[in-house]
């Protein structure tokens, strides 16, 4: 079991080498000096504030669950609310002890490396993957799979299409998980909560189809990392999202739901909202989530 105080504490000593790699020095609130920890406290949250020649980050509690916001230098202008999230973790302070917080310190260790590093150039010998056609899927020649969605999503949010460039140029091939979990999912999560109906119904059209007529990895994606992440951390916007459900996806995408809502989904949850960091595989395996779930 950990108290709050401490466990942030132990978060800030944690990641002392790269906040100070990168030149973040940690904010004490007013009347609050070191040794004592210098912890922000709102109605609803606490939270730790760095700020740095690169940017702004904040570390900040919430309902169980510890996110990492940023900000570039190149951002001054956006609200401490507004920064973007670049990792999150679940933080259950009276089941986790000290040895869990190891692996929150990797996760945004990795997370503040990859978001101040020196931003690198697109490889250029990378080739973009083909999505799969449309009649290919129909006539069932071929599924459709990752690449496809990723690719397709920027149809519907431009803003992604160079995360998306970036991710495969990056990785040298598209990595959907960290994909989804670090840039998409916010914006199908708008989508949602904004529940306006011509957005709602080409978002889950798109879903849908993809969904039918998609590999077993694809629908797990959909189901599981976009869908069944978003909709258990949100349940009040599992309405509106029910109503455009598709035949096909409807059943095992409310179980996915009903499952990571449970108390026993904590390990899935953690694997969810911190993907593996990204090694090249030597040949092509099983999905870890298609595992962890069973599909």
């Amino acid at each position: 079991m950990l108290e709050l105080d401490n466990a942030l504490s132990l978060v800030v000593k944690g990641l002392e080498s790269t906040t100070k790699e990168f030149g973040f020095k940690v904010i004490y609130p007013d009347g609050v000096r070191a040794p004592e920890a210098p912890i922000f406290k709102d109605k609803d949250s606490s939270y730790i504030a760095y700020e740095g020649e690169k940017g702004r980050m904040r570390i900040v509690f919430k309902k169980n669950q510890l996110a990492l916001h940023c900000a570039t230098v190149d951002e001054d202008d956006t609200p401490d609310d507004d920064m973007k999230r670049v990792s999150l973790s679940l933080l259950e302070l009276e089941e986790y002890d000290e040895k869990d917080l190891s692996y929150i310190f990797d996760e945004f260790s990795e997370s503040i490396t990859k978001t101040y590093s020196t931003k690198r150039e697109l490889r250029g010998d990378v080739k973009m993957p083909t999505p799969v056609s449309r009649s290919k899927a129909k006539n069932g020649t071929q599924y459709y799979d990752a690449v496809t969605l990723g690719s397709k999503i920027g149809g519907i949010y431009p803003e992604l299409k160079e995360e998306y460039k970036a991710n495969v140029s990056e990785y040298g091939e598209f990595l959907p998980e960290e994909f989804f979990v670090t840039h998409g999912n916010k914006y199908i999560e708008n989508t949602i909560r904004e529940n306006d109906k011509q957005k709602m119904r080409k978002l889950f059209n798109l879903l849908n189809e993809i969904y039918d007529d998609g590999s077993n990895d694809t629908q797990s994606l959909i189901g599981v990392t976009i869908l069944g992440t978003i909709l258990s951390e949100n349940p009040d916007l599992l309405p509106n999202a029910e109503a455009y459900f598709g035949d096909v996806m409807k059943e095992p995408v409310t179980e996915i739901i009903k499952y990571l809502s449970s108390p026993r989904s904590k390990g899935a949850k953690m694997r969810l909202q911190n993907p593996p960091i990204y090694k090249p595989k030597a040949k092509k395996k099983k999905g870890f989530l298609q595992e962890m779930m069973g599909m």
